[in-house]
């Protein structure tokens, strides 16, 4: 841990996409957060790429950074149109995906790229290693 991360890949503009995207993300930083944070990772991932494939009919480009306890993941895609959080039905399959993205990441917003396209960007904070190696935060069960 603590070490700089930084990496990239392009995906097809596939459904498929979102799995490949996830695998992605969690190879690159499976050992720099605990479990819960990396699943809201690989989750946050799924459905950002998704809305790039879906909404904005584009090949994503997402990119991986890790320092200093926080993973920050962007999403690019070639659509100038921002996104836009959908009011849905209860009972909808689809939609809440900004709304996901709003509540579980610690912060996230909307780029404009110089080529007309966009990225969205989330961070998710995982937790730091105090002295004695545990997470701060963290207790170790029947301790």
């Amino acid at each position: 841990m603590g070490e700089h991360v930084d990496r990239h890949s392009s995906f097809p503009s596939r459904l498929s996409s979102a799995r490949r995207a996830r695998r992605f993300v969690r190879s690159t930083v499976s050992g720099y957060l605990p479990g819960q944070a990396l699943d809201t990772v690989e989750l946050l991932t799924s459905e950002v790429v998704t809305n790039a494939v879906v909404h904005a009919a584009s090949s994503p480009v997402v990119e991986v950074a890790a320092e200093g306890g926080t993973v920050r993941v962007s999403v690019a895609d070639r659509c100038p149109g921002f996104p836009m959080p959908l009011q849905v039905q209860e009972d909808a399959t689809s939609g809440r995906g900004l709304a996901l993205v709003d509540v579980m990441a610690d912060a996230w917003g909307v780029e404009r790229m110089p080529d007309q396209g966009k990225r969205i960007w989330f961070e998710v904070r995982g937790c730091t290693i105090v002295d004695d190696g545990e997470p701060a935060g963290w207790s170790r069960p029947g301790i």
